[in-house]
């Protein structure tokens, strides 16, 4: 009887367990879960886009399009389908994912703004050439947001975020861009900039100088000075006035590139004395910095042939993460920020603005304030004045307030002829955003020269910042990483590392392997030694017992 109750309660005990464990199983699949070990979470999904199913009111639909001979050939597709599945299991049933083959309607997938890509496929020994697809299409009502192309994973969720966003709102993000820098174009010194602002999902326009910025516009991008008068800093300062947000990238020293490094102050300096009023000083200056980078410069050898040399250069310097704010998001998770002749800037309380320093430079920083020795040639004088002017030095910032007006207590106000006369800004000011880098080169297409293209991502971000507030400008810094290996810029550390990796690679190791090697003989012929001696003994033993038989 025992011995059949027994039996009884391990068959139910059985029982429920497998009912527990094929519960567990149809349960788990309702529920989004990753184990996320990144450093800064980059691989989960931030509460941002957690929480974005309550900002959608209506059902939400996202269809990756993923081409079959790509998903078995790279790794990709599948982590954005893990962040897709993640959006869909946060979003309470308001946004629903599928994944479709775009094999069969190729040219139906590209109307909807899906790009091909060629691929090259090695098949039995066969090569063929296959356009294949990896986009995502977000639809919501009658619009649709498109990713044309993605494959890595690393900015997704910040698309995602401003595409749906976009898609839900209806509501154009314009941005525009106003040059100070009379020998400069946005499609020939811009594109960089102006294609990371796009694929970002900015609609940019360029602003001519002296027109009104468009009410619309939910970010003003002021890059270069040298050119600017009062007529067009006017249509600044009113724009920041009705609570605008200005990014403005400015340099008090000018060095022409187009003329042999030719370096002076700036022709003109409205905006100068503009950002002096909203709580900004731009030094006249050239900061150097021996955290900077190795630079190719075109020269004539002695022979009259052009040859190309590495140069360290101290003019382009090399930002680093530990100078940086870790509150502001823009700089919080700072992937790198290369400055091309910057000048340094200062801070001064302005009543009802709150400035916050964001990007300083190395504390073994150093001013060029009279000769502006630029050209590598002139590498002698670069730090003829290192011995007095030698520290740390503020190059960005960030001030949120209600601004004064440059222009306040002025009788007349700016006039240029042939344009229209403007008019006195109405009404109490709005609160503001100002973001200030001293640096005007640092946003044109010299970061190409450099592998610098993160200076056009800290520019998006923060754009984003200045329109949206925290949340994008974290998202998109998420993950980012400087590519180049230029940890070490201190000439002296550097060095040194150098120094000690010869010696662990050229005399530590062999000579460690040398040493074992050493010893492991040393071992055996005392154990060889060992060895002989017990045998001799052996056999001498041996031999006694024979005799003493014999005997």
């Amino acid at each position: 009887m025992n011995s059949r109750t027994g039996k009884l309660r391990q068959t139910i005990l059985l029982a429920l367990t497998a009912a527990v464990i094929v519960a567990a199983l149809l349960v788990v699949g309702r529920f989004a879960f990753r184990l996320d070990l990144s450093s800064d979470h980059s691989q989960s999904l931030s509460k941002v886009s957690r929480q974005l199913w309550k900002e959608i009111p209506e059902h939400l639909h996202i269809t990756y399009y993923i081409s079959p001979t790509l998903s078995a050939r790279h790794p990709g597709p599948r982590t954005i389908e893990d962040m897709l599945g993640e959006f869909e299991a946060y979003s309470h049933g308001r946004i629903d994912v599928s994944v479709e083959d775009p094999t069969s309607r190729a040219g139906a997938v590209e109307g909807l703004g899906v790009q091909g890509r060629q691929m090259q496929i090695v098949d039995q020994n066969e090569q063929r050439v296959a356009v294949v697809y990896s986009g995502i299409v977000v639809q919501y009502l009658d619009r649709t947001e498109v990713i044309p192309f993605v494959l890595d994973a690393s900015t997704l969720e910040y698309d995602l975020v401003k595409a749906i966003r976009r898609a839900v709102k209806n509501e154009p993000q314009k941005l525009e861009i106003l040059i100070g820098d009379g020998d400069k174009s946005l499609s020939n010194d811009y594109k960089t900039l102006n294609d990371e602002l796009t694929r970002s999902g900015w609609q940019v326009a360029e602003l001519n100088r002296g027109d009104p910025v468009p009410p619309d516009t939910k970010v003003l991008l002021v890059v270069g000075n040298n050119d600017l008068d009062d007529y067009d800093v006017y249509r600044i300062d009113e724009y920041l006035e009705r609570g605008g947000s200005v990014f403005v990238a400015a340099k008090g020293i000018n060095v022409d590139a187009r003329q042999n490094l030719t370096a002076g102050p700036v022709a003109k300096d409205a905006l100068l004395r503009a950002l002096g009023a909203w709580g900004v000083e731009v030094q006249r200056s050239l900061l150097l910095d021996t955290s900077a980078l190795t630079v190719p410069f075109q020269q004539m050898a002695s022979n009259g042939a052009q040859i190309i040399r590495y140069t360290p250069y101290p003019h382009f310097v090399v930002t680093r993460p530990e100078y940086a704010s870790k509150v502001n998001p823009v700089t919080a998770r700072l992937a790198g920020l290369d400055l091309f002749w910057p000048s340094p800037i200062s801070l001064k309380p302005i009543p009802g603005v709150k400035e916050e320093p964001l990007v300083k430079s190395t504390p073994k920083a150093w001013l060029q304030t009279g000769n502006f020795a630029v050209r590598p040639e002139e590498s002698a004088g670069f730090g003829a004045e290192a011995g007095k002017t030698g520290g740390q030095y503020l190059l960005a910032a960030s001030l949120t307030g209600v601004f004064p007006s440059a222009f306040f207590g002025q009788a007349k106000l700016p006039e240029r002829k042939g344009a229209p006369p403007l008019a006195p800004e109405q009404g109490p000011a709005s609160p503001g955003r100002l973001f200030v880098v001293g640096s005007a080169d640092f946003a044109t297409d010299l970061m190409n020269m450099t592998n610098s293209q993160f200076n056009a991502s800290f520019i998006a971000s923060a754009a984003d910042w200045l329109a949206s507030g925290d949340e994008l400008a974290a998202i998109r810094s998420r993950g980012a990483r400087d590519p180049r290996l230029s940890k070490v810029q201190d000439p002296v550390a550097k060095n040194s590392l150098i120094l000690l990796a010869y010696a662990v690679n050229l005399v530590l190791v062999p000579g460690a392997v040398a040493l074992v090697g050493l010893m492991r003989r040393r071992r055996r012929r005392i154990l060889s030694r060992a060895g002989g001696e017990a045998l001799a003994k052996t056999e001498q033993a041996t031999t006694k017992g024979k005799g003493r038989k014999e005997s």
